[in-house]
């Protein structure tokens, strides 16, 4: 029997995410929310493209706040007939209750009535600080939902982009099984998803010796060398995907647009015919460099928040340099 699960990623990716869903072998989509997606599935699938992954015990109407859901909850026992029994018997649990992207508190007094409920009929027992199963009540502007999970999310990625983004940008380059490049590559989390997605051969041009080693340290099978990404070694037409990304936290510069300026005419000569381009960036780092660039034309923008910043992922073909199409 297939469960009902539910998963949040970036908002701004759902078209992406919806179709990455689609692939999914065993996988049924029901809808796809902003941030969020529905489907069901016989076992829980490693999605390398989604933020938390939950399986969904009870959906309620929309609900004002988190209080009214618990509330609804403890008047009614439709969900304890979806508690997985065998999977959290005797594990500690906490509950969480959040509305839309943020955590929120709710009355203790409720809170404490559920708690006493799950621990009544289920075998758990509550641990708030170190949880082996997380219960949350979400709140949204579609549903409220009362969801759980084994263990706690992975920490988060300081200093890389996120490993989620990451998979989505992969996908959007269409690299297949043919040869990539990432130009001005800072980090591990990029390369480990384009490997991932199954190219043949990646190249990483990195802005130091150490970045490079690191990069051929933790993601097998691909070559990182140090060099400036407006003049890299690689063939005329060779690559099927060149990807880039500009960290979000680094100050405009000149040199700044300078620099991706010259990887974007490096990349057009780099990509083979209908080869793609993504370039991951602030809106203030590269929508203008973007638009202003001859010879390359964007065929989807996908908006997102990075570190805080309002940013995008891009998705270019290459054009003949007159063509003002």
């Amino acid at each position: 029997m297939k469960k009902l699960y539910f998963s949040t990623f970036v908002e701004g990716l759902e078209k992406p995410i919806e179709a990455m869903l689609h692939k999914e072998g065993g996988v049924a989509v029901e809808r796809v929310l902003s941030g969020a997606a529905l489907y069901r599935s016989v076992r829980e699938p490693a999605l390398p493209y989604v933020h938390q992954t939950f399986q969904v015990l009870f959906q309620m109407k929309p609900m004002a706040n988190v209080n009214d859901a618990v509330r609804r909850l403890l008047a009614t026992g439709g969900w304890l007939d979806r508690f997985p029994y065998e999977e959290t018997q005797g594990k500690k649990f906490r509950i969480v209750t959040a509305q839309d992207d943020h955590l929120v508190s709710a009355n203790m007094r409720y809170v404490d009535m559920l708690e006493s409920a799950i621990c009544e009929h289920t075998g758990m027992h509550t641990y708030r600080e170190r949880p082996e199963v997380e219960l949350w009540v979400l709140c949204r502007p579609e549903a409220s939902y009362f969801l759980w999970r084994l263990g706690k999310r992975s920490p988060k990625q300081e200093g890389q982009l996120r490993s989620d983004v990451c998979a989505v940008s992969a996908f959007l380059a269409h690299c297949g099984a043919k040869n990539a490049a990432i130009l001005a590559c800072t980090g591990s989390a990029l390369p480990a998803a384009v490997k991932a997605s199954g190219v043949r051969a990646l190249t990483c041009v990195c802005p130091d010796r150490a970045t490079a080693r690191l990069i051929e340290s933790k993601v097998s099978g691909t070559r990182a060398y140090e060099g400036s990404s407006g003049y890299t070694d690689l063939a005329d037409s060779s690559q099927s995907a060149v990807l880039m990304y500009l960290p979000v936290k680094v100050e405009k510069t000149e040199r700044l647009e300078s620099d991706l300026r010259n990887a974007l005419f490096e990349a057009r000569r780099v990509l083979e015919p209908e080869g793609r381009i993504v370039v991951i960036a602030a809106l203030a780092h590269a929508e203008s460099t973007l638009r202003k660039t001859q010879g390359v034309r964007v065929l989807g923008r996908y908006p997102l928040t990075l570190s805080g910043q309002k940013s995008a992922i891009w998705v270019m073909e290459t054009t003949p340099v007159n063509d003002e199409a």
